[in-house]
Formats: structure tokens, sequence, C-alpha cells
């Protein structure tokens, strides 16, 4: 039988006001359902309201070093098929598949896509026996739904619902699957072999980003299968990303496609993005001009559209973030380790295209989110790239589920013990309202910006100092490895806008960051000399 913890209160009552006089509020509800797996970072898939559950992890953060980065006898080594609606949990070990099969499939931090009833699974992070090392692996697997779950259900033999095939072009992990009309896209990720370490001296590991979006169909016809008009989209800045959020989206002009939120780490630095990319059928576009401040690594996201007020709402619940709001001082404070937090905010996308973050007035019980999945229920009305119908809501519904990804105790886990941090049991149903509550989200605007222009500059570069109210502002300069070379601009309580111009002409070809500091914040700003 299902328990139910229901949040009531401002502590856990999640609600703000959309824009262009509609709102919704969300809710969240803690459901208990009993042998249910902890797990996250691997795939999952939908039958008949039944969830499917492939690889991934069973322990929390991964430690830093070679002898706790991802422990063997940490890889979740079954499948698992959940019934939500009657609370029953069934497993099947992945022991009785060929070894190279259930080796990638019990990997972690594959890229996956339901496709119908197919699920398609790229590569993964895993332990590869014959080469006696961890490697990325080189694998496209399709699994046939209801044929496994109906396998695990009935403790019959899973082997016949897998396909694979193998192909260095998706050796690739962290990264995202989605398909957008007839074509799959593989965006971003890194391609990582060997034992993960802090350390890269001592050569333990090798790491090569993708810096592309890989764009193909899949010929498929149930029986053979292979990869056909394989395109690579490079961009060896903007796409230098992994772990981050492939949103699906609602455009104004009413294209389906997705944007990339955030993801890590930034060529040349090691703090996470902040700008955004959209993807659709027009082509692939890098918005430099929003940045997302509250959420920079993957997490549970609940997509939804306002097609009323011609509005576009990403929900991102929990996660990690290199900023967090103070709600005393109103003001963005940094914290270069990306913490875990327990942070809900809101990426929103207007009828003119503008994108706003906003802090919703709540919070995650617990630091929570992280590596986590939103499961929309299959009644719920939906567009074709998965986003919510918002406009199809009345009154308090039940929408989907946020499931696995990793709890901790703290929020810098990491710098002290990451063992102490677990995979999550811990289900919550997410109800949407149409009718909207007093309480209001926060707009989240920075306390400095810095504007740099042109870029890539040749001769002479403009810098452009901005502030609302008064703060005590540094501008540095930045070498490609993040060292500091001079300081350009320094002023206490400086308020209102400044314009430097910047001779480049003793600057060597290359990359650069001017890092914008005041006493609480900081960001780096990338340009690019030729």
């Amino acid at each position: 039988m299902v328990k139910r913890l229901i949040f009531f209160g401002i502590g856990f009552l999640i609600s703000f006001t959309s824009f262009a006089q509609s709102g919704f509020s969300v809710e969240l509800t803690e459901i208990s359902v009993p042998n249910y797996p902890a797990i996250h970072s691997g795939a999952h898939a939908e039958f008949n309201g039944k969830w499917l559950f492939i690889g991934g992890r069973t322990n929390g953060l991964h430690g830093f070093h070679t002898n706790d980065g991802f422990p063997t006898e940490n890889a979740n080594a079954a499948i698992w098929v959940i019934d939500i609606n009657s609370s029953t949990v069934n497993s099947t070990p992945t022991a009785s598949l060929a070894d190279t099969l259930e080796e990638s499939i019990n990997s972690s931090n594959m890229q996956y896509f339901q496709d119908g009833n197919t699920l398609y699974m790229v590569s993964g992070y895993g332990w590869k026996a014959a080469a006696n090392r961890f490697e990325t692996f080189q694998t496209l697997t399709a699994v046939d739904v209801q044929g496994l779950v109906n396998a695990v259900e009935t403790n019959t033999d899973i082997s016949p619902y897998f396909r694979q095939i193998l192909d260095s072009n998706l050796a690739i992990c962290g990264a995202n699957l989605q398909k957008l009309g007839n074509s799959f896209y593989l965006v971003f990720g890194h391609r990582f072999d060997g034992t993960y370490s802090h350390n890269s001296i001592g050569n333990f590991y090798t790491q090569t980003y993708s810096n592309a979006v890989k764009k193909f169909n899949i010929s498929d016809d149930g029986t053979t299968m292979s990869l056909i008009g394989f395109q690579i989209i490079e961009d060896t800045l903007n796409f230098h990303r992994r772990d981050y959020n492939l949103v699906p989206q609602i455009y104004p002009d009413g294209q389906e496609g997705f944007t990339a939120f955030s993801g890590v780490f930034q060529k040349g630095i090691n703090i996470p993005y902040y700008t955004s990319i959209d993807l659709n059928s027009n082509g692939i576009n890098h918005i430099p001009g929003f940045n997302q401040n509250l959420s920079q690594y993957h997490n549970a996201v609940m997509p939804l559209y306002d097609s009323a007020a011609n509005a576009m709402h990403a929900v991102f619940f929990g996660g990690e973030s290199m900023y967090r709001f103070d709600t005393v001082s109103n003001t963005l404070i940094t914290d270069s380790l990306v913490p875990f937090v327990k942070t809900i905010s809101c990426v929103s996308r207007h009828a003119d295209s503008s994108l706003v973050e906003s802090l919703l007035p709540i919070t995650m019980p617990g630091f929570l989110g992280s590596n986590a999945s939103f499961i929309p229920l299959p009644t719920i009305q939906k567009y074709a790239n998965g986003v919510l119908k918002l406009d199809a809501i009345n009154g308090r519904t039940l929408v989907g589920h946020i499931v696995g990804g990793i709890e901790s105790p703290e929020a810098n886990i990491s710098a002290t013990d990451p063992t102490l941090s677990f995979a999550s049991s811990r289900i919550f149903e997410v109800y949407l309202n149409d009718i909207a509550v007093s309480a209001k989200e926060k707009t989240i605007e920075e306390p400095a910006l810095l504007s740099l222009y042109p870029n890539p500059a040749t001769d002479n570069i403009t810098m452009e100092i901005s502030t609302s109210k008064p703060e005590n502002i540094e501008v540095l300069l930045l070498n490609s490895r993040g060292k500091i070379m001079e300081t350009i601009f320094a002023k206490k309580a400086f308020l209102g806008k400044e314009i430097l111009k910047r001779n480049l002409s003793n600057y060597n070809a290359g990359m650069y960051f001017s890092l914008l500091k005041t006493e609480r914040f900081s960001r780096a700003y990338r340009f690019v000399v030729r």
C-alpha cells in the first residue's frame, strides 16, 4: 500500500504566479512504495503506467580518488519494473545476459530516448572486463519495452528483448538523446575512459568532450538496426558541456524543440555554463544574453506550456548550483564548489522570446534532485515532445512523479565525504493547479553585469560594467588556464555604468576570461582574441 506524506504550508507548497495574467501552483506529496529501489543516473521507460529502470548507480555521489570513483559493486545490476498504481516492485538480475551487453546496460550516465515501444540507449560509463578498466561504451541498444516489462514481471528470460550494435561515433556519456521529426540528436557530452580521479597527472584517465551535436536517423526494422545520415555540428566553445538539462520547449512561434540549460565545465576554466542553447528545426542557437544562475547540473525538470499567454515554463527541482539566493540581503551568493541545493526555480520564456529566471518561494525537503527524473503521467495531455499542456489542467491534478537521484546530508558533501551521500528511494507526486495562489516568485537579478564586445575580438574590445545599486566591483583579466594576469577595474560603492576600451595588440591569439567580482558574487566571462 502506498503511504503518503503531503507537504503543506510555506515550507513545501510550491506556488507562483505565471506571466500575462494566467497562473498555476505546484504541490509535492511524498509517497512510500515498499522495496522501491534506490538508483540514479540510469535509463527509464514506461509501459501501461509502469516504470522500467535500467542501469545507473546504487550509491551516492562518486568519490574523487582512484579507489572510490565508481565502485563496481555499486553498479545497478538489475532490471526494475515498478507498477506505481499497485505499489508492486519486480526485478530481474542482468547476469543472464551476454557479458558485453550486460556491462553496457549496467553503466551510468547513458543517453536514452523512448520511441514508442522501443527504448534506445546510447553508451554510458562503466566497467569493461575485456579491457580490464572503466570505459565509455560504443553501443546503441534497443529495448522492447513491453516485452521486457512482461518478462521481468513473470520472471522469464529477458535476453530476447535486447538488440545492440557498435559505433565509435556513439562513445559518449553525460549527454542527452532526443528526437525531433525523424532525426535523433545526441547533444554534447564527453568520452571518459579510465579510472575516475581528480588527479589527471597519473594517467588514470582520458577525457574528451564531444563539443558537438550529433544528428542521425536510426534504421530499425525490429530485427536489425543501423545509423544513417550521420552529421556532426561542432562548436568548441559553447558545446563543451556535459551533465546538463535538455528540456523540451514550445517556442513563441509554435515550434517544438529543446533547450540545453547550463552544464559543466566551461572550456579553460573549472566553472559551469550559465547560458542556454536552443535546438529546433531551424537549427541550433546559442543565447548569450541570458544566464541561468540557480541550476547548473542535471536534475528533475518539469516543462509546461501556457498557450493562452504563449509562455513556456521549465521548473527545476533541487540539484546543484554555483549560486544561491540570500533572501535577507536579496543578493546572489557564489559557491565555487557547486554544492547540492534545495532550491526550486523556474525559467520562463515569454511571447517576445525573452527568458527570465525566478526563485520559487519554497524548497525541496532536503538536498535532493541531482540526477533525478520527472516522469509525467501517461494520461496527462502533452505535446509531441513531452511538454505538458498547462491549459488542460483543471483544478488540483496529479501530473507526474519525481524519482531517483542523489540525496546528500549537507550541501558541500564533495568537500567532506562523498560516501555520506546516497541514492534516493524517495518518490514525490507532483500536482499542478490552474489556480494561482498569493505567494509569488522572486525574479533573480545579478548584482552586476559585464558585457564584452566584439567577441571574438581583434584589435580592441569594449567592456561595459553596470550595476543597479552600489557595489564594490573588481574586474580581473585571466588567461586560458584561469590564472590572474592583471586587475582591469576596481571601484568601491560603484553605481551606474562604465565603459572601458581595451587594446589587444599585445595579446596573443587565444581564449581569455574577464572575472567580475563583488563582495558576494563572481562570474567569469569568456572572450577570444584572433
